[in-house]
């Protein structure tokens, strides 16, 4: 029966946890009763899993008062505890949205796995089995889209054991539905601005000098990085970077640099995100520039190519579906993950660096007072729960956060779900020598609050110089991919041609990645919505649109 089960298990670690365990170790301290309707119940150490009463009515009974709302196949219900499956079972039958299964005892599931057939449920494709909340958790985030609905039900005798775990757990599942919303909504946002800025950058990088952001990784082992971002605590240790300088590899979001220029601070890198609004950071700063190096995404402002940098460093996006196509006909171009921050950005570079040690000044991810920004800028609430920054045009809603005082601190949503991204980022690269030095900010599982003047440097030559001397510029391979591209395209004016929408014309446009660049939330849309008329309307309409704009931007950057 267990290899039956394990056959359409999609988890490999679960799978291979549970085929190295013995029946005769996942049975010890399990029994079983009959309840009164004469179906089985499971104890474990004599707790039983399910109602003795009736298992399946209790369970209906719990899922008509739990979900309340009509559910669909893109939908999602975790369930906590297996139990005899009369939880999986129910919903299953009910439901047709996907299932997460979360059962944190492993030897109980193995001993129901062993004992009954749910091999149906689990090759239907919608059915997952996790025994460990941080792998389901990941597997929530890959396929949860923004409008998706998501429940947390639960076996009742179960969760009165597991009532502090089952808290945990439901609290975390829906945090991670609500970062996800603000990375989704982050990247409909700006993904039209990404595609522009792809183009163009790689028009101007085939054209001139840029380097690869890879060709630094690992060549300042032992080295320790201090990172500058932007919150109002990098004012309070200005004057003692200066006074360290020569001790460190100094990186500075862009945002920090006129403040750094203003205190004779000139930093080795600045590091470039943002899409939008880099231009104005640099606005008489080209002195500055002259003396230090960039370090770009590639899908951040151009302006940073125009700007008379030693030396720019090109990042590819982690994540980006433009940059994966790019990668197939570049195999030595390396990725990165941003986190859709330039501070996290600046720590996953370090790290794949080599720096042995990375400190951050002025992460303060937080409000002090109304002060947003190092750079002077205030924040100020608006009286409906959000908050808006000076010079900035959109509300944010306002926050609290546990900071590095133990106290609440207020801060923004979005500042909130950075505070995960590090997080996630600290634990997955296991980094052990990340320190914050803010007196007041978020507090950052994962990095040590420390005061500046108690910080050990490890004190190693600055060999930057050395370095960068030894890199060579590239060019990014364009002719075959925007080859693939054009086909791509001529099969969509084709299906267009035809005036109606069809699974066809989503399929070619998913393909083509500077289509699907352009139209991420027209098809998000469509995916959520199959039937609904206006939408199919208008995404026929903006698809002639997208074919019109991609072929234009690659004309005027001499692609095609």
């Amino acid at each position: 029966m267990l290899e039956k089960n394990l056959e359409f298990i999609n988890n490999p670690d679960l799978v291979s946890r549970l085929r190295t365990m013995k029946l005769e170790e996942s049975r010890w301290d399990i029994s079983y009763c009959i309840a009164e309707s004469q179906d089985y119940v499971i104890l474990k150490n004599e707790i039983p899993m399910d109602d003795l009463k009736n298992p399946r009515e209790a369970v209906r009974e719990m899922l008509i008062n739990t979900i309340k709302q009509e559910m669909n196949p893109n939908d999602i219900i975790v369930t906590f505890g297996i139990g005899l499956c009369y939880l999986l079972d129910e919903t299953f039958n009910m439901y047709p949205s996907k299932i997460f299964i979360y059962e944190p005892d492993t030897k109980l599931l193995h001993f129901v796995l062993s004992n009954v057939d749910i091999s149906e449920h689990l090759s239907s494709g919608r059915v997952f089995i996790y025994d460990n909340q941080e792998e389901l958790l990941k597997k929530l985030e890959e396929v949860y889209l923004t409008k998706d609905k998501v429940e947390v039900v639960y076996l009742k005798n179960y969760a009165i054991v597991k009532s502090n775990e089952l808290i945990e757990f439901t609290q975390k599942v829906y945090e991670v539905c609500k970062t996800k919303m603000v990375d989704v909504t982050t990247i409909l946002k700006y993904t039209r601005t990404w595609l522009f800025n792809t183009l163009k950058n790689i028009s101007t990088i085939n054209s001139g000098n840029a380097y690869k952001l890879s060709d630094l990784e690992d060549k300042f082992v032992g080295q320790t990085a201090l990172i500058a971002a932007a919150g109002p605590s990098l004012k309070e240790n200005i004057e003692k970077i200066k006074a360290n300088r020569n001790k460190f590899v100094l990186f500075a979001v862009n945002k920090t640099l006129r403040i750094l220029q203003e205190n004779e601070i000139t930093p080795d890198f600045v590091v470039a995100l943002d899409p939008e609004n880099i231009a104005e950071t640099y606005t008489g700063l080209d002195n500055s520039i002259s003396n230090t190096n960039c370090i770009m995404d590639l899908r951040s402002e151009p302006v940073s190519l125009s700007k008379p940098f030693r030396k720019t460093f090109i990042s590819f996006a982690q994540n980006d579906s433009l940059i994966k196509k790019l990668m197939q006909y570049n195999p030595e171009i390396s990725t990165y993950e941003t986190g859709g921050s330039t501070a996290i950005m600046a720590l996953v570079t370090a790290e794949r660096m080599g720096f042995s040690k990375v400190i951050f000044a002025g992460l303060d991810l937080a409000f002090k007072g109304n002060e947003a920004y190092a750079s002077g800028e205030t924040a100020a609430k608006t009286g409906d729960g959000n908050v808006i920054v000076e010079s900035e045009s959109n509300t944010k809603e306002l926050v609290k956060v546990v900071s590095v005082t133990g106290e609440d601190v207020e801060t923004r949503g979005d500042y909130a779900t950075f505070i995960k991204h590090f997080e996630s980022i600290i634990k997955e690269l296991d980094l052990n020598n990340v320190y914050n030095t803010t007196s007041f900010g978020a507090k950052i599982n994962g990095m040590k609050n420390v005061q500046f003047d108690n910080i050990d440097f490890n004190v190693t030559a600055n060999t930057t110089a050395i370095i960068l001397g030894e890199v060579q510029p590239f060019k990014i391979q364009t002719k075959e991919w925007i080859e693939e591209e054009l086909a791509l395209i001529n099969r969509v004016i084709e299906l267009l041609s035809k005036g109606s929408f069809s699974p066809a014309l989503i399929s070619t446009i998913v393909k083509s990645s500077l289509m699907y660049q352009y139209l991420q939330a027209e098809v998000l849309k469509i995916l959520q919505s199959p039937n609904e008329e206006s939408l199919i309307d208008n995404f026929l309409s903006e698809t002639k649109s997208a074919v019109k704009y991609v072929i234009e931007t690659l004309q005027k950057n001499h692609l095609i």
